[in-house]
């Protein structure tokens, strides 16, 4: 097998712990075939994105503005920024739920002083997920704006003076029609909120999270925010084009060029279900860490999760908890058809169930195989620079074994 196609199918720590508990047998967590290995990818000479992070112990965070600070000058120099650019601050804004449902409050922050320390008009904004926020033509339920109040985000955006943009408050018909760069899986185009024209950057701010339907969530799947309802009912009824085409969102014309970098905080880590509910992880030392290259950085995303699902997770979490992860389509259909109120009758498509550590390694999500086809193949190496200590070492070598895997 080739570099990176090493597999985790064998009994995972979490399923020996379950099944030595007698929570429950294995057979209430099936662990569904093999990802096919992904041998046609290519590596790419020369392509070894860098990612920086510093770990922090566990509640003092809010000490560390000055790392904070260091790990973006680390990831990217700014000469894409000129003094009085616009830069929107993407927020992971589902639900109105507190980190790390959502973005972290002090990581906006931190985020919001240093962009105006360097002249930038911040903007700062998101639409909310279906399932709190319904602004068809047809049916007005929800505000972005309430669940940001709510999440602690809102207080910060105005205590710091920037902007805040919630899409939906737009009118319906303002929104733009696009297509992905090169190959895609949309089949009519997208509508994107013409925020994005206004900005000269975007910055995502995700948080570090599983998602009961696409098994993580991060910088990949946070262009979601950016769409119509209409564009998320055509992904969410797209089978096993899902995961595919809410990576491609990161690469309209609209939006691709003007994504400088990601920034996650993860001393909370939503560890199943997600990213609304499901247990959460608290390490003895939290990871923030950046990139400007979205697989680096969601690949160690991802990484974090399932250290976190194996190694802070219960048997008993796991055995209420990961059996809702099971059953993805079914769970899918009914959002939709309640969220959409499609006609009786209507088709949709089944999910194809993915996991890491079950289905495949984290290189193995359709979303990662879907950007590494797009680049042309895999990347050599994922340089992981660590300006602060983790002194549970078995921690690092653990997530090095998986971006590198």
């Amino acid at each position: 097998m080739g570099k990176g196609l090493k597999r985790s199918c064998g009994v995972t720590r979490r399923e020996f712990l379950v099944g030595t508990a007698g929570v429950a047998s294995l057979t209430l967590l099936p662990r569904a075939r093999c990802a096919a290995a992904q041998a046609t990818l290519p590596v790419l000479p020369g392509y070894a994105p860098h990612v920086t992070g510093y770990w922090i112990p566990k509640g003092e965070h809010e000490k560390s503005f000055a790392l904070a600070k260091k790990m973006v000058d680390a990831t990217t120099d700014f000469s894409w920024l000129s003094r009085g650019d616009r830069v929107l601050v993407k927020l992971a804004m589902n639900s109105g739920n507190p980190y790390p449902r959502t973005t972290d409050p002090w990581l906006l922050d931190a985020m919001i002083k240093m962009l105006q320390d360097k002249g930038a008009k911040v903007v700062v904004g998101d639409s909310g997920g279906c399932g709190n926020v319904r602004w068809a033509p047809s049916e007005k339920r929800g505000a972005s704006r309430e669940l940001c109040e709510k999440a602690g985000l809102l207080p910060v955006i105005t205590q710091n003076g920037a902007t805040p943009v919630f899409f939906e408050e737009r009118d319906y018909d303002s929104f733009l029609e696009t297509l992905p760069a090169g190959a895609h899986h949309w089949k009519k185009p997208l509508r994107i909120t013409s925020a994005v024209t206004e900005v000269d950057h975007i910055i995502y701010l995700p948080r570090v999270s599983s998602h009961v339907l696409a098994d993580f969530s991060a910088g990949l799947k946070i262009g979601v925010g950016f769409l119509r309802e209409d564009s998320r009912l055509a992904f969410h009824s797209a089978g096993g084009d899902y995961a595919p085409m809410f990576e491609e969102i990161n690469h309209v014309p609209e939006i691709g060029p003007k994504v400088r970098l990601a920034v996650s905080s993860g001393w909370a880590i939503a560890t199943l279900v997600g990213p609304d509910v499901g247990p959460v992880a608290t390490p003895d030392h939290g990871l923030f860490f950046a990139s400007t290259d979205l697989l680096a950085h969601d690949l160690l995303s991802y990484a974090l999760v399932k250290w976190a699902r194996e190694f802070m997770t219960s048997p008993e979490e796991h055995a209420k908890d990961g059996v809702l992860t099971k059953n993805r389509a079914a769970r899918n259909k009914g959002f939709l058809k309640n969220m959409w109120k499609l006609p009786e009758g209507t088709e949709i498509a089944d999910l194809v169930y993915f996991q890491a550590g079950d289905t495949g390694g984290i290189y193995d999500h359709p979303a990662m195989v879907n950007l590494m086809k797009r680049k042309g193949g895999r990347p050599e190496k994922i340089q992981f620079e660590q300006l602060t200590a983790n002194p549970n070492a078995a921690v690092v070598e653990y997530l090095k074994r998986e971006i590198n895997a």
